[in-house]
């Protein structure tokens, strides 16, 4: 979790809203190769404890996730298998990121809005997380996002 939060409240906890997308940065994960295969390790590359892994597949076609923000945290997603898009959003900027190979992680900051869609090959995202889940840690509604972003 960062200090020095800078943002407003949902139910009693305050949105960072100290990052652009521009914060959300891609790193490498470590491959290494020989005849039997490929592993990819993270361990000194993570910029925060590990409180929380989760996947997501089987993603049906045409069907997006995510599609919230985080208030106070931060999480990186890797395409471990196939490929899949990732929208960044910070009110004012807005990116895509085609994630495609499990050598590299996205780094999705605090009060950064993003969606994941166009999920092809059997698209599968492995998500690192900095906090356990806890619903009023999220905020699931763009417009309330908007407002909390707009109130800097």
């Amino acid at each position: 979790m960062f200090s020095g939060l800078v943002g407003c409240k949902i139910g009693g906890i305050e949105m960072n809203t100290s990052f652009t997308v521009q914060d959300c940065n891609l790193i490498d994960v470590p491959t290494f190769t020989d005849e039997r295969g490929a592993i990819s390790v993270m361990d000194k590359e993570l910029p925060f404890a590990v409180r929380r892994v989760f996947w997501l597949h089987h993603i049906a076609d045409g069907k997006d996730r995510g599609e919230h923000a985080l208030l106070d945290s931060t999480e990186i997603i890797v395409a471990v298998h196939g490929s899949f898009v990732v929208d960044l959003d910070d009110t004012i900027n807005k990116t895509s990121v085609l994630l495609d190979s499990p050598d590299k992680g996205l780094v999705i900051r605090p009060g950064i809005w993003f969606r994941t869609h166009s999920y092809e090959d059997d698209g599968v995202s492995l998500i690192l997380a900095e906090e356990e889940y806890a619903r009023d840690k999220y905020t699931y509604n763009y417009e309330e996002f908007n407002r909390l972003r707009k109130k800097l």
